[in-house]
């Protein structure tokens, strides 16, 4: 028998070449093949994503799409957001919807992979009907309002391009596929020569089965790989927790896959090692060396401390993860052993022309390759969550320019003399799934990058209950008395209809910013308060106005404002009767002015706003007819003027209104009216769905600016 050192070099390259190969086909083939028949065929990709429904984060993200779609075509529901989010959330999961669904989500998978696409659309036609019928328990009224059709919940105008371009990949992809499996028989034929013609043939059939076991559980890794990097990628919890469900939706079989490549590599190279290798003792003491013996090495030895390190603090800090991976090792290890104890059995029986010569075949090195290609990709994944949690914020501090307000005119003006758009009731937001009846259409964010500048907020004291906020009325004496005038009865007696159904512990007391009842509605007080902290730091020429309308005491003010970092910015200043210029505002690093309609006690910065300071308009119109600009609290001529301007329908705000008076010229008439009979500037311009209209451009106007 010719002997290795007998065979030509060439022999023994060939055989690497070839294994290499058909490794890396057998890869490329059997992720083509999976992927191709999960996104290229409509009929499949529609079931997975009805499959990913049963996510109740996926479920949960669609019913805020679909909810999003009925308020676009109904406004005036806005105010019924979180029982239209609780109706929709339990349709989306239900048989009919799934069947609604498929033919869209078929129709937009075609879009997606035309070479023509445009606009990429997701449309549930019929979908409105099950809201309608859904909702008619809940209330007649708002279940007729609920339009039949709805407008396409996902729009994808500026990513056709994209979709287009990997339309063309995936096609060809489709055209490849077609020969999937005539190249994972030749991958497979490709490894069976290159270890008949090896002349070393145990090592590389060991080689061979330890890669094939290698590119399985890379397969396998694809899943939970996707899972981290969509986590860290997208900083919306909704959102990746919805990629994250459609994710294991569509590549959650792959693991399986895998597994199972991984296994039959496992076996090709157990045949190759000697039977004292893969004797179970011996298993067992090679193991547990791995992990305690001391390595000569001074880097590899610190390497195996850091390792062990590492895996005790992930069993500290994330004892679900730890139990995970440890059900996978000893499943693993369970798995070893019996290929390990079969092979004993069949290795007997096995002829020379598979097994070859006796050579000396070392387990350890080639092992060790696998493992490392599995670690790099690992720790490749891991380093690349790291960076896109971790990356730079892509805002950039906005240049001031000398400017106060966006405008250099605004800067040696007194700030009694500046008008300032503001949002009334500006913690309720509509895109706040958990808030019933909100007055604004944007969050306090939205609402800055608008160019709101004055805030009413109402901060109160709550007692958190599972998964809503228990007003405390105690926390003032005044509370109950004044709610149920600002609110109305119908809306005081909906709260304490709500109020009633909470049972359980009530957990300990804080500070949230609700409105009326935090049943309704609850964020907490000072963690809001950092969003005008983040949005001054980028932007150090800005001025803004809060007020308060308080329910809870001055030192509790205080201290949110303390907690949330907000008092670097506060105004410390005299207001009034010589008011301070925008300019000196900015100059000073004081460029916010406190508010409190109630209570200030002793705090040099926080001012009483109806103590002389501000006056205003009433705030009770029923019709735009009815406005006027009468006084209604404080002072009748204060130094600040507040004009109160919306439409009262509590207790359900309406955005169709603020249509109406939101508009610029609309307001600018009214306040110049109320400026000549009331003979004061107006300051703030407080309005419902302040991203409706253009109360931004109206107090332009009347500050004089183009």
């Amino acid at each position: 028998m010719t002997g290795p050192s007998q065979t030509p070099k060439w022999t023994r390259w060939l055989a690497r070449l070839l294994a290499g190969a058909g490794l890396l086909v057998l890869a490329l083939t059997l992720l083509m093949l999976y992927v191709g028949r999960i996104l290229l065929r409509d009929d499949t990709f529609a079931d997975r994503v009805s499959d990913s429904l049963h996510d109740p984060r996926v479920g949960e993200f669609v019913a805020l799409r679909i909810t999003d779609a009925v308020i676009a075509q109904q406004p005036d529901l806005t105010a019924l957001r979180p029982i239209l989010v609780v109706v929709t959330r339990g349709i989306v999961t239900s048989a009919p919807f799934r069947a609604l669904l498929k033919p869209a989500v078929r129709k937009a998978h075609q879009a997606m992979l035309s070479s023509t696409a445009e606009n990429i659309l997701l449309a549930v036609p019929d979908a409105g009907v099950l809201i309608n019928e859904a909702l008619k328990s809940v209330g007649p009224q708002a279940a007729g309002r609920v339009p039949a059709r709805l407008q396409p919940v996902l729009r994808l105008e500026s990513a056709a391009p994209a979709f287009r371009a990997a339309g063309r990949v995936l096609g060809r992809a489709d055209t490849l596929r077609a020969f999937g499996r005539a190249a994972l028989v030749g991958a497979v034929i490709l490894l069976i020569v290159a270890i008949v013609i090896s002349p070393t043939r145990r090592s590389t059939m060991l080689s061979t089965g330890v890669g094939v076991a290698t590119v399985g559980v890379v397969l396998a890794l694809i899943v939970p790989a996707g899972r981290l990097l969509a986590a860290a990628a997208i900083p919306d919890r909704g959102a990746a927790g919805a990629v994250d469900g459609l994710w294991l939706a569509f590549f959650g079989p792959l693991r399986v896959a895998g597994i199972v490549v991984a296994v039959i590599g496992v076996a090709v190279a157990l045949v190759a090692v000697p039977s004292e290798v893969v004797h179970w003792q011996a298993l067992r003491d090679r193991g547990w060396a791995l992990v305690s013996q001391r390595r000569e090495r001074p880097l590899a030895e610190i390497g195996r401390v850091a390792a062990l390190a590492a895996a005790g603090l992930v069993a500290l800090i994330f004892p679900g993860l730890a139990l995970s991976i440890a059900s996978v090792a000893v499943g693993a290890a369970l798995l070893l052993f019996s290929l390990a104890a079969v092979r004993q059995l069949i290795q007997p029986r096995l002829p020379a022309a598979i097994t070859g010569s006796a050579e000396d075949v070392r387990v350890g090195p080639v092992a060790m390759a696998g493992v490392r290609v599995v670690v790099l990709l690992v720790v490749g994944v891991a380093a690349a969550a790291v960076l896109l949690r971790v990356r730079p914020r892509t805002e950039e501090v906005v240049a001031s320019g000398g400017a106060c307000n966006g405008a250099v005119e605004l800067c040696a003006r007194p700030l009694n003399q500046v008008t300032f758009p503001g949002a009334h009731n500006a913690m309720g937001s509509a895109q706040n799934p958990a808030w019933l009846f909100p007055n604004q259409d944007l969050d306090l964010r939205g609402l800055l990058d608008r160019g709101v500048r004055a805030f009413l907020l109402d901060p109160y004291r709550g007692n958190r209950m599972e998964d809503r906020v228990r007003t405390d009325f105690d926390a003032v004496a005044h509370a109950n008395r004044k709610i149920a005038e600002v609110i109305g009865p119908e809306a005081w007696a909906a709260g304490m209809r709500m109020r009633a159904q909470l049972t359980g512990e009530p957990g300990g007391s804080a500070l949230y910013l609700c409105h009326g009842f935090c049943e309704f509605g609850a964020i907490p007080f000072a963690p809001t308060l950092r969003t005008f902290v983040e949005f001054l730091v980028m932007h150090p020429g800005e001025i803004i106005i809060i007020d308060f309308e308080d329910y809870v005491a001055p030192a509790d003010i205080e201290a949110a404002i303390v907690e949330s970092g907000l008092i670097d910015f506060v105004y410390r200043g005299p207001l009034g009767p010589a008011w301070p210029t925008l300019g000196e505002m900015v100059a000073s690093g004081g460029r916010v002015v406190v508010l409190g309609e109630t209570d200030i006690g002793t705090i040099p910065w926080y001012h009483l706003a109806w103590g002389g300071l501000m006056s205003e308009t009433p705030y009770t119109f029923h019709t735009p007819e009815d406005f006027s600009c009468r006084a209604n609290r404080g002072a009748p001529r204060g130094d600040l003027f507040l004009i109160n301007h919306w439409i009262e329908t509590t207790p359900t705000p309406r955005p169709s209104n603020a249509e109406i008076v939101n508009q610029r010229d609309v307001i600018v008439k009214r306040v110049r009216q109320c400026e000549r009979e009331r003979r004061m500037k107006a300051n703030i311009l407080a309005v419902d769905f302040a991203g409706i209209g253009d109360v931004v451009g109206a107090a332009r106007e009347l500050n004089g600016l183009p």
